[in-house]
């Protein structure tokens, strides 16, 4: 593939993933005014995410058989129509039940754009350079997320909650156009392979016993439940308990997700210098940094949110890296099912950062020590997952990676 065709396909990835990526970000600003609006508890309110996640989870596991059968456009132009469909749902719900039927759809639809613009990758780069066109993705999404809370936290303060919404739904308008108009199909027919039921349900069981994939999927799966689980976890208690403006928040989220930013910026310099294996311990050990500095200062300053959010900025760095890393690996271990991979692996993220986000919530008691015990948890699960995968790493996964590198 030309270069032309390779910025194309890359332009229309990040489109897909935009709307799908802001619509867990650009909201959480808004949450004590909706809390106010719907007279709902702390809990009852992060139901808008635990809710939308489930979604996901629930989608993902449809949209990669039916794409390895059907194509990859078809689908993603229908998830796209359910994501509208649900972000309409979201401006005109009058109760809490409704929005939340509104966060389903939307999450059925965005679990679309993340299932199906990731295998559209992997049909359209060669494995080399589909993981430098993920570090691309990596590098352009971060910085759009990041400012996602200043827009929904100007949004809010300006227009009300609704405006949140609203700009989602323009975000998913504006993809789903340029999808029906500029996107082509990107797996060939000859590629394709019939819908099969008995089919569908043996690539899913090779998913389901292959080892080193679940590790990997865990290991990701974990550091975006951690992530998530503060942003979610801080949003109501930085404003209604610690009293910090609506204003000002949405610097706090963003600085998370620069810390993110920051190292899909470095990555690729880091590997070149460094290597691979370095580089992962590297992310590794930032995560474990950031957790005991948060560990540390929610011990002696619990109620400051700056240094709070200074031990998860060093965490988002970390795992930048080690999700970069370990996400094409994953990917790569059962290349010849990536619509079921791909599967599998958002479902699974979206569960696990359900999960996480659930339980935080339903510990809330109006500080940050349930935050921060759920963080730390994600490290106690993430160490041994990967101490034990690398010793047992199949052998065809690094040579992909170190030559993306060497190049």
């Amino acid at each position: 593939m030309n270069p032309k065709s390779e910025f194309k396909y890359l332009f229309l990835i990040i489109i897909v993933f935009i709307a799908a990526c802001i619509e867990t970000d650009i909201y959480l600003p808004a949450f004590p005014d909706m809390m106010q609006w719907f007279s709902a508890s702390e809990s009852e309110i992060q139901g808008l995410l635990t809710w939308n996640f489930v979604g996901i989870c629930i989608s993902g596991p449809f949209y990669g058989p039916l794409s390895d059968s059907w194509g990859r456009k078809k689908p993603l132009l229908v998830a796209l129509g359910v994501f509208l469909a649900g972000s309409l749902l979201t401006l005109i719900a009058q109760d809490l039940n409704q929005m939340l039927w509104g966060r389903i759809l939307q999450g059925i639809g965005s679990g679309g754009c993340f299932t199906l613009g990731t295998a559209i990758i992997f049909d359209t780069f060669q494995k080399e350079r589909a993981i430098d066109a993920l570090n691309k993705l990596n590098t352009a999404i971060p910085l759009v997320m990041a400012g996602a809370p200043m827009l929904g936290g100007y949004l809010n303060y300006s227009f009300g909650f609704r405006s949140n919404f609203m700009a989602i739904g323009v975000f998913v308008l504006i993809s789903l156009v340029i999808c029906l108009t500029m996107l082509g199909e990107t797996l060939p027919k000859e590629k394709r392979v019939p819908l099969n039921m008995r089919k569908i349900l043996k690539d899913f069981k090779l998913g389901l016993c292959c080892l080193p994939f679940w590790q990997l999927t865990l290991a990701t799966s974990v550091i975006f439940g951690g992530y998530i689980a503060f942003l979610s976890g801080i949003s109501v208690l930085f404003v209604t308990e610690f009293g910090m403006s609506k204003m000002v928040f949405p610097f706090i989220q963003g600085a998370v997700l620069g810390g993110w930013v920051v190292g899909s910026l470095t990555i690729k310099r880091s590997m070149k210098k460094w290597g691979i294996p370095k580089v992962k311990r590297a992310g590794v050990v930032l995560c474990v940094i950031g957790t005991a500095l948060l560990v540390l200062i929610t011990l002696i300053a619990p109620r400051n949110p700056y240094l709070i959010t200074s031990g998860m900025v060093l965490y988002a760095f970390g795992a930048n890296y080690v999700f970069c890393l370990y996400f094409p690996e994953g990917m790569e271990i059962l290349p010849d099912i990536k619509g079921v991979t791909a599967s599998l692996m958002t479902s699974v993220r979206l569960l696990i950062a359900a999960s996480v986000v659930a339980i935080t919530s339903s510990m809330y008691n109006a500080t940050i020590y349930p935050v921060t015990a759920m963080i730390v948890a994600t490290v106690v699960v993430l160490l041994p997952t990967l101490i034990y995968y690398e010793k047992k790493r199949p052998a065809h996964t690094t040579p992909i990676v170190t030559d993306h590198i060497t190049h």
